[in-house]
């Protein structure tokens, strides 16, 4: 009895097909997974600078007692800062963050926050983090 060659190419054609499938409908999913996931380490940590400095808000407009300032704005603005210089230490193109980040940083430790000054460094920051 002699088995007929043609159903078994067809059954290879079917196997390949089914493979190749599944190649570029795996491909495809790491492309767009690697699309999702591109934020490098200096962006995230810019990001979750910016993000705690807005959990942050809002300020206080005056001079304040230090009793009287809510802990976790301190805290926010403390990691802010952690979180700033070390996106800047990987890309210099997170300085001027930093920078502005410190300056609110010395704004809540002197408790003063009608400082133009730390005002001015409050508003510079959120534009940088709108641009992020």
């Amino acid at each position: 009895m002699r088995i007929s060659e043609e159903p078994l190419a067809g059954r290879r054609r079917l196997v390949l097909a089914a493979v190749a499938g599944f190649a570029v409908g795996a491909g495809l999913i790491g492309v767009l997974w690697a699309s999702t996931t591109a934020v490098s380490g200096p962006t995230a940590d810019a990001k979750a600078a910016c993000a705690a400095l807005d959990r942050a808000q809002p300020l206080p407009s005056t001079r304040v007692d230090r009793g009287s300032l809510d802990p976790a704005v301190l805290q926010h603005v403390m990691a802010a800062d952690d979180l700033a210089a070390a996106a800047a230490d990987l890309s210099a193109t997170y300085h001027d963050l930093a920078d502005h980040i410190d300056g609110v940083r010395r704004m809540v430790l002197s408790l003063n926050f009608a400082d133009p000054n730390g005002r001015h460094h409050l508003a510079q920051a959120q534009a940088i983090c709108g641009t992020i």
